[in-house]
């Protein structure tokens, strides 16, 4: 019977547990398992070819992405469920011993519990005490006793399983709590080797392992930051603090360059770049603005000297330019106003000749100042003040 606290009031066993989950999806794996952990890679300390071990049980591999199940494997088809227990909880159920999931994760969220960053190192791959055993990977405490006279000391190893499991073990008192041994996580159960050789071969392959892990020490297993509530964190990555820095206004180099000329501290420096950018733009607006009302002027005047030109001429045509047009509504855009259509046509002189009009219309319109024709030779013998007027249709 497992070591609850109170067995006489625990009526059903559960697997139900606080702990951390070290679920890590592989290519060998179940393909829906999680990736909870990318610290270790557990494959590391498996036999999936089954080199060294003849047999398992019906679940076969536990850790490493777990198993896939046929035609990849002929185990049952189980998502990774690595894990270390800190609290065994069973149920929830107070009927059956338990304590109810509500209850522990309010207390969980209250900041009662202190929970610091996990780091943790594996230190062995060890059997059981069953046959067939037990393989398993141990979290242990080391050194088991930490140096409580020199406060300068390291942490021992592993000490954040010990700080939680002393926590949980406080606060929470029910029939069914208990905790199933050292921190470890199973990897297979029932194993059988081929022969002892076989066994001792498997060991070293293990060892090899864990001293690889030892080299890199004692490793986080959070692969993102989340908050209480389980939701990522967002922290910029490298890519985006580096476009920030190119889309500064202020460059380190810059600074470094203004502090040497004027002997001024970042602040100062960098106010006095902003105002000399600030300044140049202003400048290179304005100039740029300029050219290009001259350059527009400069084709309107030349355009108002043609069709002067062709008035006095009396070609009667008028100027149709789709590149004339356009400049001059860009002259209307930077003159920032676009003048009506009666100050249009106070600017340019109206073109004569426009349409031919009739003989009586003709000499309404000029009364004063009429076409003149080739007088007869009697009119000119006689000389009289005001010339008779005779137009052909």
């Amino acid at each position: 019977m497992p070591p609850v606290l109170d067995p006489s009031k625990s009526k059903v066993d559960g697997l139900a547990f606080l702990g951390l989950s070290l679920a890590r999806k592989s290519e060998q794996g179940h393909p829906e398992s999680y990736t909870h952990q990318r610290a270790f890679d557990l494959n590391d300390v498996l036999d999936r070819e089954y080199d060294f071990i003849f047999s398992t049980d019906d679940n076969g591999c536990l850790v490493g992405g777990g198993e896939p199940g046929p035609p990849s494997s002929y185990k049952l088809a189980l998502k990774d469920s690595a894990h270390v227990e800190m609290m065994r909880i069973g149920n929830y159920r107070k009927e059956w011993g338990g304590v109810p999931q509500e209850d522990i994760i309010e207390v969980m969220k209250s900041g009662e519990i202190l929970i610091p960053q996990i780091e943790v190192l594996p230190t062995a791959v060890v059997e059981n005490s069953n046959y067939p055993s037990e393989l398993e990977i141990r979290f242990d405490m080391e050194p088991q006793i930490p140096d409580f006279d020199d406060s300068g000391a390291p942490l021992p190893v592993n000490w954040q399983l010990r700080f939680l499991h002393n926590q949980l073990f406080k606060r929470f008192l029910f029939p069914s709590r208990f905790c199933p041994g050292a921190f470890h996580s199973p990897i297979l159960r029932k194993a059988e080797f081929r022969s002892e050789k076989h066994r001792e071969q498997y060991f070293d392959k293990c060892n090899n392992a864990i001293e690889a892990w030892r080299k890199k020490g004692a490793q986080p297993l959070n692969t993102e930051s989340r908050d209480i509530d389980g939701k990522i964190i967002h922290i910029p990555s490298t890519t985006e603090a580096e476009k920030w820095e190119e889309t500064s206004e202020f460059s380190n180099e810059d600074q470094v360059n203004e502090e040497k000329k004027g002997k001024k501290g970042p602040g100062e420096t960098e106010t006095r770049s902003k105002e000399v950018n600030e300044k140049k733009d202003v400048e290179n607006s304005k100039v740029k603005e300029g050219v290009n009302e001259s350059e527009v002027s400069s084709e309107v005047e030349s355009i108002k000297e043609t069709a002067k030109q062709n008035a006095e001429e009396g070609e009667g045509k008028p100027v149709e330019n789709k590149e004339i047009e356009q400049e001059s509504q860009e002259e209307k855009v930077i003159n920032d106003s676009e003048p009506s259509k009666e100050v249009k046509a106070e600017e340019e002189p109206e073109p004569v000749g426009e349409c031919e009009p009739s003989m009586e219309y003709k000499a309404e319109e000029e009364p004063e100042s009429a076409v003149k024709s080739e007088p007869s030779t009697e009119d000119k013998a006689e000389e009289e003040p005001e010339p008779v007027v005779e137009s052909e249709p």
